[in-house]
This record gives structure tokens, C-alpha cells and sequence, in this order.
């Protein structure tokens, strides 16, 4: 077997594990969200939605060549970068372990996953030339039967969790939208996405690179495992946030546009989706 082989079996292991280890314990509602009051989503609503959305992106291929963006720049220099940003993936969830999810967290995650991978890039290039992670989109129709069906399976549908969490002022609320916005919508999808996961394409191609990125993504919500039931905890980080990275790493590798899964994203995470809904 291949080595893109072996680590496709590998990353998808990991999921089957995660998801075995939740149904042998009993452990039907698993945590998706951090925030106090928030209710658990059952394993079908934490399944289903991404998988439908990753299928349909299967059948509906993009009618123009989609980029292949760094494909071109030097071996060498790509795995620099690829550990550069493997340190900055593994450094974030020990910083919010350190720091909590309080108002450094923003600042941990804006130094962390922006800052340095910038500031590395600019000294692994040199001379080089600059690097363009995000080609503009070639698609916008294509992605749209993926994502119509991940919404209303995710957002919709009996699936859907109820909204039961307290809500701040709407000051604060508009406040802490706009923040989570930028650094969870946007942040997150151009480092774990266009960043990360671009260059373990190259590097060792489709598959080994979304699974190991949705995995790294998955690590990122370590803050959601209780100490008391850490094997639980990572399983269900790894069904809930691993099986939704899956989603929007197989999105970008499938359409290239950083658009459609910030957008996806976006949803998940802005309160007032759900408050329309």
C-alpha cells in the first residue's frame, strides 16, 4: 500500500474509533459547543449533516479546473512552512489550556494562528517569491447542492439542537458575534483550510491532508472535554469538530472557494442563525 494509502487509513481509523468508543459506552449526545447552556447534539446530528454534504460534493464536480496553489514552490520550502504551521496547530490548544476561553483567548488565538504563521512565512521565503494560499474561486454554483444540504440537515431539520443557552445584552452579543466572525469564520478556515491543509496536499496528497487537517482542527476544542471523562471528551471532539472539519476540508479541497466554507462556518457559529430559525 502507498504511503497516501497508509495515511488515509490511518486519519480514517481515527474517526471509526471515535465513533465505535461513543456507541460501546452508551455516549449518545456529545458536546458541540463550548458556550455555558448550550444543549448536545446526538451522534446522527454530529454525522450525518457533514456526510450528506461531502457526498453531494462527490457527485457535483466544479465545471472549471480548479487551482492547485502552491503546487508549484519548492519542496523544501513547503515542509518549513507545513511544520511551521503543525508547531502553531499543536501550541493553540496548550495556550487555551494556559490562558481559558476569557478575553485572552481572541488574542491567543489572533498571535497564534495569524501572527506567527505570517511572520514565518515571510522569513522561510526570503527572497523567494510570495505564495498565494487562496486562488480566486473558478466555482460558486457547484458547492451550493453540499452546502443547501448541510444546512437544513444541520440547521433545520429534527437533527438541529434547540437554542437553550442564556443570552448576553445585544450589545455584547453583537459584540462577541463580530469577534467570533472574524477569528472562528474566517481565522480558523484560512489557517486550518487554506494554510495547513493546502500544503499537506502537496505534500502528501488529498486525503492524508484533510483527515490530519480536520483532525488538527478537532484538537482545537480541547477546552470542550471534561477532565473527568477525558476519553469520552476526545471522541466526541473528534466526532463532532473532526467530523465537521472533514467536512469543510473535503469543501475546499473539492471547489477551492475560501468563501463557501467561511460562510459554513459563519452559520455554525453565529448565534443569530439559529435565532432566525
Amino acid at each position: 500500500m502507498s504511503r497516501t494509502g497508509l495515511l488515509t487509513g490511518a486519519g480514517l481509523a481515527v474517526f471509526v474509533l471515535a465513533y465505535a468508543s461513543l456507541i460501546l459506552t452508551g455516549t449518545t449526545v456529545i458536546r458541540q459547543s463550548a458556550d455555558p447552556g448550550a444543549t448536545g447534539a446526538t451522534l446522527w446530528a454530529a454525522l450525518l449533516p457533514p456526510l450528506a454534504a461531502v457526498i453531494l460534493a462527490m457527485l457535483v464536480a466544479p465545471r472549471a479546473a480548479v487551482p492547485q496553489p502552491l503546487a508549484g514552490l519548492p519542496r523544501p520550502r513547503l515542509v518549513r512552512e507545513t511544520w511551521l504551521l503543525l508547531a502553531a496547530a499543536v501550541a493553540f490548544p496548550v495556550a487555551v489550556a494556559l490562558v481559558g476561553r476569557g478575553l485572552l483567548y481572541p488574542v491567543a488565538k489572533i498571535a497564534i494562528l495569524l501572527v506567527v504563521p505570517l511572520v514565518g512565512f515571510r522569513l522561510i521565503r526570503g527572497d523567494g517569491p510570495a505564495a498565494r494560499s487562496v486562488p480566486r474561486p473558478v466555482t460558486w454554483l457547484a458547492p451550493l447542492p453540499a452546502v443547501v444540504a448541510w444546512f437544513l440537515l444541520a440547521e433545520v431539520s429534527p437533527l438541529s439542537p434547540p437554542l437553550t443557552q442564556h443570552l448576553p445584552d445585544p450589545v455584547t452579543l453583537a459584540i462577541g458575534s463580530l469577534i467570533t466572525l472574524l477569528t472562528a469564520g474566517v481565522l480558523e478556515e484560512v489557517f486550518y483550510r487554506a494554510w495547513l491543509q493546502t500544503r499537506l496536499e502537496v505534500l502528501y496528497g488529498r486525503w492524508p491532508a484533510i483527515l490530519a487537517s480536520a483532525l488538527l482542527f478537532a484538537a482545537m476544542h480541547v477546552s470542550h472535554i471534561d477532565p473527568e471523562a477525558v476519553g469520552i471528551g476526545i471522541a466526541s471532539v473528534v466526532a463532532a469538530q473532526g467530523m465537521f472539519g472533514l467536512m469543510q476540508g473535503y469543501l475546499w479541497a473539492r471547489y477551492r472557494n475560501i468563501w463557501v466554507i467561511i460562510l459554513v462556518h459563519a452559520i455554525v457559529n453565529l448565534i443569530y442563525v439559529d435565532m432566525l430559525i
